[in-house]
């Protein structure tokens, strides 16, 4: 028999590492799969809307909270075949990364530090440093609203910061398998421990934040006439694996400093926005909206938010 506990006016703000939002109706967090049709099943003939969360490390919550089921995925499991790892989707992805570097498996220890869940990088095809989790994924496994199966990467149609998962709201990521290559255990933990000291100079711990607010613009994907207006007015020195910085536009035109109500842009790094105890959905939309105007006028961009909006 399965026993789960729902809990009944969550605050939002005790889910996601901005520390903002309002109340949930309900909340629950499922540990097995099994437990995943039960809450899904209870959303279905309470007639509610649900929305599935890992460790809130992307999101914006809205201030008036969600009305619906909001379901946490806790399903940690663990299982190594040869360089093949299946990993549940609940399972902190600092976590994994040290103890596939134990292992010596190699392909994620430059991605030490970004937070979040496994089933949160594979959503938003996380990365950094030139790698993205999508490189060593060999497949998903999914509940599609009727069953569980499994789903191939090509499947996936992973892009920059993205996914089919954002498209497909009903695939709700359970696990998956990645395909790892060997090197010295001691030399990858020397790789994540100096990647999260790199981190760490941007995202103090601790600090009420998202991660990178915008997402970086991919050059290659720009138009002509686009790129032909950015270039004179930029640094082409930023551009980095094809990438250039959301961060040094949004330092071009001010941003660092910048507020509104208790959410701030970091003094150090134009793409950190956080709370500084208070903060409000509201107050967070409304610094977006401004950064991308100023982006927009100066530069010809539109900057597109990395991080998702609930409620």
């Amino acid at each position: 028999m399965i026993i789960m506990r729902f809990e009944k006016e969550k605050p939002l703000s005790k889910l996601t590492t901005l520390g903002i939002g309002g109340k949930a109706s309900f909340f629950v967090e499922v540990k097995k799969e099994e437990d995943l049709k039960v809450a899904l099943r209870e959303a279905s003939d309470k007639k509610m809307d649900w929305y599935v969360l890992g460790s809130g490390s992307n999101i914006v919550a809205s201030d008036k909270g969600f009305e619906g089921l909001i379901i946490k995925i806790g399903i940690k499991d663990f299982k190594k075949n040869g360089r093949r790892v299946y990993v549940g989707a609940g399972n902190n992805l600092l976590d994994f990364i040290k103890k596939i570097n134990g292992l010596g498996l190699a392909g994620m220890e430059k991605m030490a530090g970004i937070p979040g869940t496994i089933a949160g990088a594979i959503y938003g095809n996380a990365g950094a440093y030139g790698t993205e989790i999508r490189e060593n994924i060999t497949r998903v496994k999914i509940f599609d609203g009727e069953k569980f199966r499994w789903i191939k990467n090509s499947e996936c149609r992973f892009g920059y910061r993205t996914s089919g998962f954002k498209k497909n709201k009903d695939w709700i990521i359970v696990g998956a398998e990645f395909s790892f290559g060997k090197r010295k255990p001691a030399e990858l933990v020397k790789i994540s421990r100096d990647t999260i000291k790199l981190r760490e100079k941007k995202y103090k711990p601790g600090l009420l934040c998202p991660g990178s607010f915008f997402k970086n613009i991919i050059v290659k994907n720009l138009k002509p006439a686009v790129r032909k207006e950015l270039f004179p007015k930029i640094d082409r020195a930023k551009i980095m694996y094809g990438k250039l910085p959301a961060g040094y536009l949004l330092e071009e035109v001010g941003a660092k400093g910048m507020s509104s109500g208790k959410i701030k842009v970091a003094e150090h790094h134009g793409n950190l926005f956080y709370n500084a105890g208070g903060g409000t959905a509201h107050d967070i939309k409304k610094l977006a909206v401004m950064m991308k105007d100023r982006v927009l006028k100066k530069f010809g961009i539109n900057l597109e938010e990395e991080v998702q909006y609930l409620g």
